[in-house]
């Protein structure tokens, strides 16, 4: 009796979740909208540094239905140190739904500080995440992603959700 109310709810959650899709068309990734991006990331550093939060933004182009470049801006302070973070980068997307729309990309990062003692850094992020869009413009995007120290040495490893609006 028990396996069949959880195939009942199982068959119950697939439906809600077909019939929320059919009632709204994405107007999210597509050609010549902006999005702007506001997250927390949350750090697990490879050695014994410290982990991090950090606040980010990203603001995007899309130039195709399928390619977006954009600018993000971060700040974060540890220990009275404040650093600043910009990073251009650019988004594929390889697949559309309703629902979801994921993509991978490439971003450069630049980071500077305002402690003389620590020198700037730099360096290229790999990702891979998804949009799932609650509306027609507004969406949850969780992603994965790899840092990269100097473009070789990986310094971290990151997961976060963002919230996004498309306008």
């Amino acid at each position: 009796m028990n396996r069949f109310k959880y195939r009942v709810a199982l068959l119950l959650i697939l439906l809600n979740v077909h019939l929320f899709a059919v009632t709204f068309e994405q107007n999210g990734v597509k050609d010549g909208n902006v999005k702007f991006s506001f997250n927390l990331i949350s750090t697990q550093n490879n050695k014994d540094d410290e982990n991090t939060n950090i606040i980010n933004t990203k603001i995007g182009y899309f130039f195709s239905d399928n390619l977006e470049i954009y600018l993000g801006a971060d700040i974060d302070t540890i220990y009275n140190d404040t650093r600043f973070t910009l990073s251009p980068g650019v988004s594929y997307y390889f697949y559309k739904t309703p629902i979801l729309t994921p993509y991978i990309g490439l971003q450069y990062y630049y980071k500077n500080t305002t402690n003389e003692y620590l020198k700037a850094q730099e360096g290229n992020t790999y990702y891979l995440g998804t949009h799932v869009f609650l509306n027609e413009n507004v969406a949850l995007t969780p992603e994965f992603g790899v840092n990269y120290l100097d473009f070789k040495e990986q310094q971290n490893t990151y997961f976060t959700t963002s919230l996004s609006y498309f306008f």
